[in-house]
């Protein structure tokens, strides 16, 4: 990391404390000793045409090897578009991705891209960050009633001076669920995790859909324990505490103990639950205007009366942005979109995902609409976590 996009971190993203910084400003990934790459070809003839199965498996530990998956899904995405669909060209993209944003915009969609990780290469997703940019300035000028909110990809926010933003990753509740072997709670231990690290309010985008949103929003609407309170500084790493801190020394990330395990420190504070504190969530499969309904009732019944935004993230077009929004608006929520396949690679995408497995052997698994994955871990997730089949219901 240079010291320039340390600046930018540290200007952009003030979530990210200083120990966290640091981490990052001296990390450095280890392909040669992490990753391992399997080619198992389905009739090996030893000709450069030979089809079947490539898969790349990366070891470590997790603090290590996190960082490994979007570059990865990215590559391969690039190398699909380079050596079998390669019927496509750079011209017209960057007027393509502007006409897309202006016609969002117009409408009054509230829009960030999230198309990294199956762009057709880094050169287009450039492009396609180009036009995005260009029809926000113009509706920023033209009082547009729509936005442009960034991009996930935090090297080409700081190139085009943009914001970078996202939401929480399914990667983050698999993993609590298979670290801890404690699936039937791992959305609450994963939300109680979240919250300490950050504080209350903060990157409060709630993914439901892991192990299903109902299963999802049992926890969601329990209230936040004391312990899982962040404070500013060093004192994230270290114990939580209702108001401070008073470490004899300051602990390294490793050595840490985990704020949910800690002790609290300080007077008791009224408990809001989790819903009340984040600003909304996120919805990344099943069917969205059910989804909207489900969201509706259950902030309706916690009597919770906040405006909430949900994040669509699933699939998106432009027609399905102006569907959504309208049915959102209707139950009185504000809507907000991740766009990412539809303009990094328009006509054609891969499927991609990685699955995340601990040092149990544990299947990290998410609980798909599709059946995939290995159906033995698939079942017994679903069982245990109490959802009956593949879809978000």
């Amino acid at each position: 990391m240079t010291e320039d996009e340390l600046a930018f971190l540290k200007k952009t993203c003030p979530y990210l404390n200083s120990q966290y910084l640091h981490f990052l400003s001296t990390f450095r990934l280890q392909p040669s000793k992490q990753l391992k790459l399997v080619f198992n070809a389905a009739s090996d003839t030893g000709a450069d045409d030979d089809v079947g199965d490539f898969r790349i498996h990366t070891e470590g530990l997790w603090l290590d090897t996190i960082l490994y998956e979007i570059p990865l899904l990215a590559l391969v995405s690039e190398a699909y578009f380079k050596f079998v669909e390669t019927d496509w060209s750079y011209a017209g993209q960057v007027e393509k991705a502007y006409q897309k944003g202006r016609t969002l915009l117009e409408g009054g969609c509230v829009v960030s891209e999230f198309g990294s990780r199956r762009r057709r290469d880094y050169h287009t997703q450039d492009l396609v960050l180009q036009g995005l940019r260009r029809a926000a300035d113009e509706g920023q000028k033209a009082g547009w009633a729509g936005k442009f909110t960034g991009t996930s990809n935090v090297h080409f926010a700081m190139k085009h001076e943009i914001l970078p933003i996202g939401t929480v990753a399914h990667e983050w509740f698999m993993g609590v669920a298979a670290i801890t072997n404690n699936y039937e709670n791992a959305n609450e231990i994963a939300l109680e995790y979240w919250t300490a690290t950050f504080g209350e309010g903060v990157l409060s985008i709630a993914l439901t859909d892991t192990f299903g949103t109902p299963t999802f929003l049992k926890a969601f609407k329990k209230q936040i324990p004391e312990v899982t309170t962040a404070i500013p500084g060093g004192g994230t790493t270290l114990a939580s505490a209702a108001a401070t801190t008073n470490p004899d020394a300051v602990q390294s990330m490793a050595s840490t103990k985990p704020p949910i395990q800690a002790p609290l420190d300080g007077d008791a504070r009224p408990r809001k639950t989790y819903a009340e504190v984040f600003t909304g969530v996120r919805q990344d499969s099943g069917d969205p205007l059910e989804f909207i309904k489900m969201m509706r009732e259950f902030y309706d019944r916690e009597g919770i009366k906040d405006k909430k935004v949900i994040v669509f993230s699933d699939s998106l077009n432009i027609e399905l942005c102006f569907k959504y929004k309208a049915a959102a608006e209707a139950e009185g929520f504000q809507a907000t979109f991740g766009v990412g396949t539809f303009l990094t690679s328009e006509y054609t995408s891969l499927a991609e995902c990685a699955q995340l497995a601990n040092n149990a052997r544990r299947l990290c698994g998410r609980i798909y609409r599709q059946e995939i994955g290995t159906a033995k871990y698939c079942h017994q997730d679903r069982f245990r976590v109490g959802t009956p089949g593949g879809q978000d219901q």
